[in-house]
């Protein structure tokens, strides 16, 4: 009788597992190949799960656009790269600053603006000592150059564009050579 009643469990325990199965996988879509289609096909095409009800639109927020515009703009100014230059950008329609990190020592400082007609450009160590004085720079396609000297690590960027139009702003240190 044990010998039957574990043939008999087993099976039961089976046809439970099955049914759960059965049930909870009820709701789910299988989208692969059609019925008397074969799973591959000549074209070299492969089975793909459907999706149900999601639908995928293109990103709407406008930041993420603004963000991915400005990457776009600053990669191609400042050009060609230059052997051991830091770069950055920023863009405002207020005062704004950007740090960098570089390391002490003599550079020539390149800088591109667009947008309003004009701002005003500062440099400064992160240990807070003037390495260019504020100095009005045309945004007018032109590159704003001078010699810098950074005695410590790091250098703080300050531009001001007054009450003018957001502004888009290029700059990179260069070792001088």
């Amino acid at each position: 009788m044990s010998a039957l009643w574990g043939t008999q469990t087993q099976r039961t325990r089976v046809l439970f597992v099955s049914a759960a199965l059965v049930v909870s996988l009820s709701g789910c879509e299988y989208g692969g190949p059609a019925e008397g289609a074969a799973g591959s096909s000549s074209q070299g095409a492969t089975a793909q799960p459907r999706s149900t009800g999601v639908t995928s639109a293109p990103n709407s927020d406008p930041r993420a656009s603004s963000l991915e515009d400005m990457s776009d703009w600053s990669s191609q100014q400042l050009k060609p790269a230059l052997p051991g230059q830091v770069a950055g950008s920023a863009s405002s329609n207020s005062t704004t600053g950007f740090g960098m990190t570089a390391k002490p020592g003599n550079y020539e400082l390149h800088f591109l603006c667009e947008g309003p007609t004009g701002v005003e450009l500062s440099v400064a160590s992160w240990a807070g000592a003037a390495v260019l004085d504020p100095v009005r720079v045309a945004c007018d396609g032109g590159v704003f150059a001078a010699q810098v000297k950074l005695d410590t690590d790091g250098a703080d960027f300050t531009m001001n564009p007054g009450s003018g139009p957001d502004g888009r702003y290029a700059f990179r240190l260069v070792p001088a050579s």
